[in-house]
């Protein structure tokens, strides 16, 4: 005989299991190159994005420098995903597989800021950033910067070629200049690098920077230089380098309002007239460019 539920009772049990499973699932490394930024509007400005003043001698009086006027907005997006559960499923003792399919929702919900972080390095060759140019271009420029690239033209997938292609994306990023002509970065220790790969990769970036000792029994003087993230999201041989050093981050992960868990079911009007139940979430926010100076791009 099947088990008779009632909805408000179903539906507590059903929002428990998802917040367990939410909080087991992990972010991913990916979210510490991403600056979060709470929102309480519609959109929110980043105008101040770009460089701060260098210190300099105290003389007579304080030489106050604005920031340059930057029009980059991020506008929220309203985002849900819904599960349709048929009723007589649930009366007839399957109210376990609903549980399963409630905890993989959970695990797509936690993990959908990743995807928002992937799509945005994916589409970085063609999405603008704070400066008006793609964030992933050879012609930006600000102020007294000059023109940069933060592309670097990969030469392959080995092993010696990969680790020459991060040595020329780190040489790269230490010589990015602010708009005043200055270092953006001034020394190597204060870099928190990220390689973020394709499946395809993963075993070379591996081998670079999680071994002691080369195949030639070299010492490897790149060991532990950087994290590594991996995404099936990135099926080609294309890679990056993100920064996570400091305040502002290379992404943007904008929230307005956190995930939320609701259900139609038999304790509604609409809920007792239809035959399926409906879980979901919603979520509401964005993602964006942080500061492009932090992100190096490798082409293959």
């Amino acid at each position: 005989m099947g088990q008779i539920v009632k909805p408000v009772t179903l539906e507590k049990g059903l929002r428990a299991e998802f917040m367990k499973a939410f909080e087991l699932v992990e972010t991913g490394k990916i979210m510490s190159a991403a600056m979060k930024v709470d929102s309480s509007a519609a959109s929110e400005k980043f105008g101040w994005l770009g460089s701060v003043p260098q210190m300099q001698e105290f003389k007579d009086e304080k030489s106050p420098k604005g920031l340059l006027d930057h029009n980059y907005t991020i506008a929220n997006v309203p985002y849900e995903a819904t599960l349709k559960v048929d009723k007589f499923a649930i009366r007839n003792d399957q109210l376990g597989a609903v549980q399963v399919r409630i905890r993989d929702l959970a695990g797509r919900a936690k993990t959908f800021p990743i995807k928002l972080m992937l799509d945005l390095l994916i589409n970085g060759d063609t999405q603008l950033c704070y400066d008006g140019q793609a964030f992933f271009s050879a012609s930006h420029s600000e102020g007294d910067s000059g023109t940069q690239s933060n592309i670097v033209n990969g030469t392959g997938t080995t092993l010696a070629q990969v680790t020459a292609d991060f040595m020329s994306a780190r040489t790269a990023m230490m010589g990015f200049l602010d708009d005043q002509g200055q270092p953006m970065f001034e020394d190597t220790i204060q870099q928190d690098l990220l390689i973020v790969c394709g499946p395809a990769l993963q075993g070379v970036m591996e081998q670079m920077l999680n071994s002691t000792v080369l195949p030639n029994n070299g010492t490897n003087i790149l060991y532990k230089a950087a994290d590594i993230s991996v995404s099936a999201r990135l099926t080609g041989n294309d890679w990056y380098v993100l920064n996570r050093y400091g305040a502002v981050k290379p992404l943007v992960f904008q929230e307005n309002m956190p995930i939320e868990f609701g259900a139609l079911e038999g304790n509604s009007d609409e809920g007792f007239k239809r035959r399926f139940y409906l879980y979901g979430v919603e979520w509401y926010g964005n993602a964006g460019y942080g500061l492009w100076q932090k992100a190096v791009k490798v082409n293959n």
